[in-house]
């Protein structure tokens, strides 16, 4: 975002503009300020650049145009004024603004060690803000009276310096804290944050498959070996990050690597990175949910010099656990792509606002069960135990969080190595001991009827139903949508077919008088035969076997989620509200061709439709690059099958999802302040229960409710 200081001479002009900036937004606000330069040139090196005081506070702010690698000389400076300043006016608390084009990323590290290393001190912490943040800060401070934003609310922003880490997550933080009312302002950040997190992520997948070649290269790994050590480094710099935000020592940047490396005594052998994944596998939350083992493991070969180099060095520009950058989501993406499997839509990867989108619409309650039988990196799981948690409130409030984390979360994935970064993932959003296994999705026998929500984005393409693992009982009397031969019907018809032979070749004989009585005997036993399959036939006791041997994944899931879903989950709920609940992500070809038309009937046999909602092609192609024509289909489980849907059934097509094909961000109509599929929905059920006579669905009463359809254009 091009500011209006990009364009100034950093000699006469940048200096000069941004303090008259200052002193109009924060005068008012009691603050003196001085400019250490003069008209025409920029302060002295031995003075900070601008200084803004009043009697319980002194800052210190200097500004730069140097900008990437070449800004790293500027932090000395910075840290020297700031403890010359606190030297000169120890009773007051001191702190430092640093402004610039952009914050390059080895800026950001050495801010973010001096803030934790000043963590006991109420200040003394460094906040760098770049060009556009500070134009965007300034104006509205200069734009508003001194009541509107006092003070003591701008010096605030230096307590949040665990969440400097990089401009994008600076700026939420001030937008969040200190304009939180600036719903357009909300908006732009939101778009701008979703634009670099694609560019930020597209390197990180490129930078960690390059990684897994070097592991491969120095033979520290071959195949799944090399990407396995690939989720573990990105596994410790997360855990180590989540340190680092709670205050603790991060032990996985270079400088603090090395002093581990020391105190460890490992200078010489320079093994410190086994000696540091030991001592995370010995944390007890990762204990108890079993998440390392004894077999995960770098090997014995592996030196901490490959892992300054190859890892910590270029990797020190991304920071996961504050940020947006889903670290572990690359590394799957990096799985899929090094394993040869088909990264297509719901095979690996579901948008973050799809995801979002069908969590707002399940309206997930603290005492729900919910369940992913195919969760990739666990995203459902994870923004669901966000949103249930955020639920809570009370005196119970922290017992009850934690009965969510730890026993109404459950994930399952039929890739180990998917499984173990699902739970990674989960660790790290919160829940120590989750109950993610490395299950087929399709076997879960021990959920059946215990589960209340199911929200999913099973595989898209063809499954197979004839593993080794499918018993004959799963196949033919579990998996009702597997097609099924009639066996019973098939040799009724070949018997009729040859009884008609017979009967020809009988007539023959009886002419030549030659093997008439073979021929009477033959005819005789295909009647029998045929009366008794014909019995069968209407006794309903026909046999039948399997047909074929796959098909999309997402009618097999849909039919264990009949299995695994509570029949009766709110007993007090209207009867085609009251059972469990199912979104999940299909393949439209699902819904609407003639091959999928018994999957429908089984749909429409065991659940009540409450909506579909078809997606762009589109939609899938930033994380897949293939465009596959998806739906969202919300069902809710019926308690008794014979019944008949009254209700009617939300339909809407969302053109526009937050994320265009070229992965930059546009608008989003699945939820977005009112003016949304979201929102619709919620206007259309809420006259849904109100046309209820009793328990009968008056359509009338509906019709009279006026819902409106129509287009979202804004």
């Amino acid at each position: 975002m091009i500011s209006r200081y990009d364009s100034l001479n950093a000699y006469s002009e940048l200096e000069q503009t941004i303090f008259r900036d200052l002193e109009r937004g924060l005068t008012k606000r009691g603050f003196l300020i001085k400019h250490n330069g003069s008209i025409k040139r920029h302060a002295p090196q031995n003075l900070p650049d601008i200084e803004l005081w009043d009697d319980h506070y002194h800052i210190i702010v200097e500004v730069t145009k140097t900008k990437k690698s070449a800004s790293d000389r500027e932090y000395l400076a910075i840290k020297a004024h700031l403890e010359s300043i606190k030297q000169k006016y120890p009773g007051k608390k001191c702190f430092a603004l640093y402004i610039s084009p952009e914050t390059h990323y080895r800026m950001i590290n050495a801010v973010k060690e001096n803030n934790l290393a000043k963590k006991n001190n109420s200040d003394m912490k460094i906040m760098p803000l770049c060009f556009s943040t500070f134009e965007i800060v300034i104006d509205k401070l200069i734009q508003s009276t001194n009541e509107l934003y006092p003070k003591e609310q701008i010096i605030n922003l230096f307590s949040d310096y665990l969440n400097f880490v990089d401009d994008e997550r600076i700026l939420k933080v001030i937008s969040e804290k200190l304009f939180p009312f600036d719903l357009n302002l909300k908006q732009n950040i939101q778009i701008q944050e979703d634009n670099k997190h694609q560019i930020i992520i597209e390197d990180l997948i490129s930078d960690l498959i390059k990684l897994e070649n070097d592991l491969r290269v120095y033979r520290y790994g071959t195949a799944s070996d090399a990407i396995r050590r690939v989720i573990y480094l990105v596994f410790i710099k997360l855990y180590e990050e989540r340190r680092e935000s709670n205050g603790e020592d991060n032990r996985f940047t270079k400088e603090s690597f090395l002093k581990f490396q020391d105190f460890m005594g490992q200078k010489r052998r320079k093994k410190a990175i086994h000696e540091l994944f030991e001592k995370i596998k010995e944390d007890p939350e990762l204990k108890a949910a079993q998440l390392l083992s004894e077999s995960d493991k770098f090997l014995d070969k592996m030196n901490d010099d490959f892992i300054i180099k190859y890892f910590i060095e270029p990797f020190s520009k991304y920071h996961f656990y504050t940020t947006k950058v889903d670290g572990l989501g690359a590394a799957y993406e990096v799985l899929g792509k090094l394993s040869g499997k088909d990264v297509k839509a719901g095979q690996f990867f579901t948008p973050e606002n799809i995801v979002r989108f069908m969590v707002k619409l399940a309206e997930l309650q603290p005492t729900d069960t919910l369940l992913d039988p195919a969760c990739g990196t666990a995203r459902f799981l994870t923004y669901s135990m966000e949103d249930m948690t955020s639920k809570v409130s009370g005196p119970n409030a922290d017992n009850q969080k934690e009965r969510i984390r730890s026993n109404q979360l459950f994930g399952t994935d039929d890739d180990p190595n998917v499984a173990k970064l699902a739970k990674m993932n989960m660790y790290i959003h919160g829940d120590g001991k989750t109950n993610i296994k490395d299950n087929d999705g399709l076997l879960l026998h021990h959920f059946d009827e215990k589960i209340d929500v199911i929200l999913t984005n099973p595989p898209l393409g063809e499954l197979t139903y004839m593993k080794d693992t499918y018993d004959e009982k799963f196949k033919n009397e579990r998996m009702e949508i597997i097609p099924k031969r009639n066996v019973t019907q098939s040799k009724l018809s070949q018997y009729e077919e040859n009884l008609t032979e017979l009967k020809s070749s009988l007539d023959k004989a009886r002419t030549t008088g030659k093997k008439v009585a073979f021929y009477e005997k033959k005819v005789q036993e295909y009647e029998n035969k045929i009366a008794e399959l014909r019995i069968l036939t209407r006794r309903g006791e026909s046999q039948y076997e399997v047909s074929g041997n796959q098909m999309k994944g997402g009618s097999l899931f849909i039919n264990a989620a009949m299995h695994y879903l509570k029949s009766v989950r709110d007993e007090n709920a209207l009867p085609e509200w009251r059972g469990g609940k199912l979104l999940i992500v299909l393949d439209e070809g699902v819904l609407n061709t003639e091959d999928y038309s018994d999957v429908r009937k089984f749909i429409k046999k065991y659940f009540y439709i409450k909506a579909i909602i078809s997606l762009t092609r589109d939609t899938f192609v930033p994380v897949s690059s293939t465009s596959t024509k998806t739906s969202i289909l919300y069902a809710m489980k019926k308690y008794d099958p014979d019944a008949i849907q009254q209700e009617p059934i939300f339909f809407a097509y969302v053109d526009k999802v937050g994320l265009d094909t070229k992965k930059k961000a546009c608008r989003n109509h699945l939820f977005n302040d009112g003016k949304d599929v979201l929102s619709k929905y919620r206007e259309f059920k809420e006259k849904v229960l109100a046309s209820y006579s009793g328990f009968h669905f008056d359509n009338t009463r509906f019709k009279d409710m006026n819902y409106i359809g129509g287009e979202i254009n804004e």
